[in-house]
């Protein structure tokens, strides 16, 4: 059996092929890469964990908005 072609795949797929696939580590590679090569992440220390509520409220409140 062949391994699909995880570069080609989008992080969507990706990510449901590895709820499949856990210890693919080869595809949790190209994730990475494709999440790392984003522009513009912002990252939050563990002082500011105490936000994620708030920051899951705000992004669900902005794609209620599109």
């Amino acid at each position: 059996m062949s391994k699909p072609d995880f570069m080609a795949m989008s992080k969507s797929e990706l990510k449901r092929y590895l709820l499949d696939h856990r210890n693919d580590t080869e595809a949790f590679r190209v994730l990475m890469n494709k999440i790392n090569a984003e522009p513009n992440q912002k990252f939050y220390t563990v002082d500011e964990a105490y936000r994620l509520e708030e920051l899951i409220e705000a992004k669900r409140q902005s794609q209620d908005n599109s």
